[in-house]
Parts: C-alpha cells; structure tokens; sequence
C-alpha cells in the first residue's frame, strides 16, 4: 500500500483461500445460529403450508369413515387436489358410492320382500275367508233349509278354490321364470301364429261383448325368435287385460312391425279408458290393481302382467305400457 509514493503496507493472500478450519473457528458460532433459524423455519413453514392441509383433509376421512361405519352410507370425503391424499379420498368414495347402492338396493329387496308378503297373504286370504264363511254355514242343517242354497254356496266355494289354486299356480310360475328354473326352447316363431292363437282363445268373450280384433303384421316383422310357448302365455296375458278393459262395441289391435337394432315390436291396443298415469310405473309389479272395482273380482290373480314382464325379460326383450286412445302394450323382441 503506497501513500505519496511511499510503501506503508502490504496485503498478502493466500493462493488457496483461508482454511477452512480457521473460517469455521471465526464464523462457526454465527453459521450455526443462522442455520437453527432456517431450520425452525423452514419446518414451520412446511408445517402449516403441506402437513396442516393433509393433515386437515385426513381427519375428514376418518370422519366420513366413521360416519359410513355407522350407518350413513351418503357420507363423502373431501377429494379435491392431486395429491396422494385426494387419489385415497376419491378411492374411498368409491367404495362409498358402490356401499350405498347395494345397501340401497338390499332395502329395496326387503321392502319388495315384505310388501309380495303382505300381497300374496292378502290375496289367499280372500278366498280362504269366503271358503271359510260357506262351509261353516254349510255346516249348520237349520241355516241351509234347501237344495238349492247348498248347491249355490258349494258352487261358490268351488270357485273360490279354482281361485286360490290359480293364483298359487301364476305364483310358482312367475318364481321359476323370475329364477331361471324353466329353459326356453328357442326358435323362429311365426308372429300370425301367435295372434290366430289369441284370437281363437278369446273368441268366445270377444263376441260376447261384441268387440273387433284387428291383426296387422308389417313386412319384415313376420317372425320373432323365442320359446312359441312362452310368447303366446305373454300375448294371451295381454290380450285378456285387453278385453277385460275393452267396453261392449270396442275394438283390440294386435301389430308387429320392424324395431331399430333387428327387433321386432309386437303392440296390443284396446279402445278402453286407459291407464292412469299414477299407475303406469306399477302396472307390472305384483298384485297391482290399478282398477280397485276388480279387488273382490274372482276372475283373476293380479299376476298376468308380471308373468308377461318375467316371460319377455327371459327373452332379452322389453315391455312397455302407455296410452293412446286407450291401453297399450309394446313389446320388444329379437328378428
């Protein structure tokens, strides 16, 4: 260092740097404080930036498990983010999702359950009473003073009993179709088969009651594959809720016609008063009235309609019912 030209000084350095040792002896103390800092820092910060969320987000999992576990199926985690947590939580709904809908459809099962319960111990009991009532009376010389009487409440009793057997026979057959017990015995069935058929066993109320049938059979639709048997069962079903609710005069349409995807829709029309709406989404389920003047009709179990959904379902096919000037049934079946 020269001042004035004068030397005064001299600044030497080494060609290495200080050791390292020595920087650390000098500034070891400071370095040390400063990195505690950091550290405390940092781990806060990290804390309540990443962990507290997480951490947030997982205890509203165990929540929501907890809630499942305790019966509400309808209970859903948190699954926002796209972290590892969020990818548990959609996870876990789910398995939520898929609980509560076979809870959901476990309870519609029992509900189903106990409610054909209750139809099926309501409809054996009718006949079963009326049964009852007759014999006892039957049963009593001075309440039954001639032939006459006694032969009408065996009659009566006769009836009721055909009842009850038809209505554990449609029973049984609508449990083995329901099942799969029955195997069909597939094959090309002349659609003008099945509507001659209908029309020679419903010709005696037909001209009772002096109602038209009209058969139209479109090209193409002359055939639809399935078990003959079971498809004139399912046709005859229809056409005798046809001509039970056709008024004197009327006219019933049986139709087949080409259907999108190589089907064919075979459609029973009556001219009657309909389907009220109300009743549409329950006319095939079992023992379903819609008209309550046919509750203490003998004729009848209240199971047509269902063998008639369980008998297309078997053959991959659909049932509809709607209204247009009257009832009508659609049914969708392969070529």
């Amino acid at each position: 260092i020269a001042i004035n030209g004068q030397v005064v000084g001299l600044v030497a350095a080494p060609f290495d740097g200080p050791p390292w040792l020595a920087a650390l002896r000098e500034h070891g103390a400071m370095l040390a404080v400063v990195g505690v800092v950091l550290l405390f820092a940092g781990t806060a910060a990290m804390a309540f930036f990443i962990f507290r969320p997480a951490q947030r987000r997982l205890q509203n999992l165990q929540r929501t498990a907890a809630a499942i576990g305790s019966g509400e199926t309808s209970a859903r985690a948190a699954d926002q983010g796209g972290d590892e947590v969020a990818a548990l939580a959609q996870a876990f709904n789910q398995m939520a999702a898929d609980l509560d809908a076979r809870v959901r459809e476990l309870r519609e099962s029992d509900r189903a359950r106990r409610q054909l319960l209750a139809d099926v111990s309501h409809e054996l009991m009718t006949p079963l009473t009326a049964m009852r009532g007759y014999l006892e009376t039957l049963g009593m010389p001075q309440a039954v003073r001639n032939q006459a009487d006694r032969d009408r409440y065996l009659q009566i009793v006769m009836d009721e009993t055909l009842r009850l057997e038809s209505i554990i026979g449609d029973l049984l057959e609508l449990a083995r179709l329901e099942g799969g017990g029955t195997a069909l015995q597939l094959e090309d069935v002349p659609v003008e088969e099945l509507f001659a058929r209908a029309a020679d066993r419903h010709g005696a109320a037909l001209r009772e009651k002096d109602i038209t049938l009209d058969t139209h059979i479109a090209p193409g639709a002359e055939s639809v594959h399935g078990d003959g048997r079971r498809l004139e069962q399912a046709l005859q079903n229809l056409v005798a809720n046809a001509v039970r609710h056709t008024p004197r005069g009327g006219r019933i349409t049986l139709s087949s016609e080409s259907a999108d995807g190589d089907r064919v829709r075979l459609t029973v029309r009556d001219t009657g008063p309909g389907i009220a709406p109300e009743h549409l989404p329950l006319i095939f389920d079992r023992f379903y009235k819609a008209d309550a003047s046919r509750e203490h009709q003998a004729a009848g179990s209240g199971l047509g309609l269902s063998i008639v959904k369980a008998i297309v379902e078997r053959h991959g096919g659909t049932i509809t019912a709607s209204n247009s000037s009257g009832a009508v049934f659609e049914i969708l079946l392969a070529r």
